[in-house]
């Protein structure tokens, strides 16, 4: 499905198609769709990048349609994630740019003023070397051919498929529960609010689960059985 086709349905269902409220609806499940992408790291929203790391310079720019980075490994090693406080609580030598090395701690900064999401490293890299940086991402949201949702949505964004089209129902509930509040509707409007979560929640305990983690095996009782009797 698409952002149109969703704020078409749900004003279907409300009985009201005219202009202002497709337009109203259209917000409303971009909103909705954006909620829905950021609730949990569902498959189609994170992929892996690498980045070289430039000796002498703390700062790595990530890719134009990255959020965030979820985790970050330099020559094999994983980084471990800290903010600024805990940086100066156990090294604060490690803030001083003379302070270089191995790359051991990330720092999330946030965005450049381009809008573009970057990391530092700490301590700075020493040397040039071959070495990338191996970022695990998570991306903005996406519709199915890499254009961003943002807010107003854009027309080309609304009108192509959702990259998670399996949320299409839970964003379809919740544009509906806004259609619904828009109408004064606000019992339904929570009731059908209620419903979604509840399918959402579900949705991402099954995509962190047994589908996207590691197998787990549980093992049974073994009853009244002692261990001379097994072996």
């Amino acid at each position: 499905m698409t952002l149109t086709e969703i704020a078409q349905y749900a004003g279907e269902k409300i009985g009201k198609t005219d202009a202002d409220t497709l337009t109203f609806l259209q917000k409303s499940a971009s909103l909705n769709y954006r909620r829905v992408w950021n609730f949990a790291p569902w498959r189609e929203s994170v992929t892996t990048s690498t980045y070289a790391v430039t000796a002498g310079s703390r700062t790595v720019t990530l890719g134009s349609n990255v959020e965030n980075p979820l985790s970050v490994a330099y020559n094999n090693a994983e980084l471990q994630a800290m903010d600024l406080a805990t940086i100066v609580s156990q090294n604060s030598a490690l803030l001083n740019d003379s302070s270089t090395g191995t790359p051991v701690f990330f720092y999330f900064k946030g965005r450049n003023t381009g809008g573009t999401a970057q990391l530092d490293v700490y301590p700075i890299l020493e040397t040039a070397s071959t070495n990338t940086l191996l970022v695990v991402e998570k991306l903005q949201c996406l519709t199915r051919t890499n254009l961003v949702v943002d807010f107003p949505p854009s027309a080309s964004a609304i009108a192509d498929e959702l990259r998670l089209p399996h949320v299409s129902h839970v964003v379809l509930a919740l544009t509906h529960a806004d259609a619904l509040e828009r109408e004064r509707q606000y019992g339904k409007s929570q009731i059908v609010t209620q419903a979604a979560n509840s399918d959402l929640a579900a949705m991402a305990n099954y995509e962190l689960s047994q589908v996207g983690g590691m197998k787990q095996i549980t093992p049974i009782s073994l009853g009244d059985l002692s261990i001379e009797e097994i072996i």
